[in-house]
């Protein structure tokens, strides 16, 4: 009877919405596709990573690969061009207060952090295995800054031949210093499919599975077994805890501000575990698909925004009942917001509609208001 009451509540705040304003942001010189975008938490920059654009021609060759961009954040105008990746970038991320952005390219394995301040290349790291994709459509990698912009984390890939065809599974865990560009520590068959630092940039949460394929009635499936919620102190990788959580498959791990919990994201499925011993602390009811693209909490973490797989619906839920209003849905193609991220105050959301590189503007309606 809970279940259902929730669900109609569900359908009935789907209904209120909330309303969105579209403006666009200056494109790119080179009219290149947006495939990742992150916002600075002091309100001055919104950054955008590109695609390659191929010109015309016999040649095919790439003008520009990769191109990080960054406009400001109140007048959407184009600010400048960090530089450049040589392939599509699929994540970024900024340090609190603006001061580091890291940027990503999955295919080549390249993790490139920026001084977006100078607009100077700090570093640039490599994994040896491909960055492990944490979306189905491959356009989010797993990689995690720092908040204080110290540490970052990636988890690469290893391709396994299944049947006829191939599949991408987590590797090796690697933690660099970013301030001499060096790896810290690292954890070979980690097996990670979700990780977060808490916000105090000391632990680095994460959430282990074993994959098994098997052969049923000659076609390939998965399961997942030995489901494990770990914590390493993040400068030096000493587990804190390793502490089963089964049937669990989190797509997103998120940390309050407290840093004494975590939240893990299960679909119907959430619970959140204390950071002190990996124990559930309680249950959080909402209704969400298991498969998110992004989730952010906001700053007092009392909310909670979560994007759908090809972000055409998205969520606003109210983590004090677990109550879930739906801010929007997006239908067809030309419509869709496409590699969207929300802003801190998660007020903004910027992304590619169409083609086009765009921010959308959430009005709170008086009926969605806490």
């Amino acid at each position: 009877m809970h279940r259902l009451i929730v669900l109609l509540g569900l359908l009935l705040s789907a209904q209120a919405g909330l309303a969105a304003e579209f403006r666009p942001l200056e494109s790119s010189t080179n009219q290149a596709i947006f495939f990742s975008y992150a916002f600075s938490d002091d309100g001055r920059w919104i950054a955008g990573g590109t695609s390659s654009r191929r010109p015309g021609g016999a040649t095919n060759v790439p003008v520009v690969a990769g191109e990080i961009v960054l406009w400001d954040a109140k007048t959407l105008r184009r600010t400048a061009s960090l530089g450049d990746h040589g392939a599509t970038v699929n994540w970024m991320q900024f340090s609190h207060g603006g001061k580091v952005l890291a940027t990503a390219s999955g295919g080549t394995a390249t993790i490139k952090v920026w001084d977006p301040e100078k607009r100077t290349l700090l570093h640039t790291l490599k994994l040896e295995e491909p960055v492990l994709a944490s979306s189905s459509m491959g356009s989010q990698m797993l990689c995690a800054l720092s908040p204080d912009g110290t540490r970052l984390a990636a988890v690469g890939a290893v391709i396994k031949p299944i049947g006829i065809s191939k599949t991408s599974e987590a590797a090796t865990l690697t933690v660099w210093d970013l301030g001499n560009g060096k790896t810290l520590w690292s954890v070979t068959n980690s097996g990670i499919g979700a990780m977060a630092f808490t916000p105090d940039s000391s632990v680095l949460v994460g959430y282990s599975r074993n994959i098994v394929w098997e052969l049923v009635r000659e076609i390939w499936s998965s399961r997942i077994e030995k489901e494990t919620l770990m914590a390493w102190d993040a400068a030096d990788g000493k587990r804190r805890f390793a502490n089963p959580i089964p049937k669990m498959n989190p797509s997103h791990l998120v940390v309050p501000a407290s840093g004494d919990k975590v939240l893990a994201l299960g679909g119907d499925k959430n619970i959140w575990y204390s950071l002190k011993d990996g124990l559930v602390a309680s249950n959080q009811t909402m209704v969400l698909r298991q498969s998110l693209h992004v989730a952010a909490l906001s700053p007092k973490s009392d909310k909670l925004f979560a994007i759908d797989f090809s972000a055409e619906r998205f969520h606003m839920v109210h983590l004090t009942n677990g109550a879930s209003i739906v801010v929007s849905e997006l239908k067809g193609y030309t419509n869709r917001l496409m590699f969207a991220s929300p802003s801190h105050d998660l007020s903004r959301i910027a992304g590619t509609r169409g083609v086009l590189p765009t921010l959308m503007e959430l009005a709170p309606a008086e009926s969605t208001k806490p």
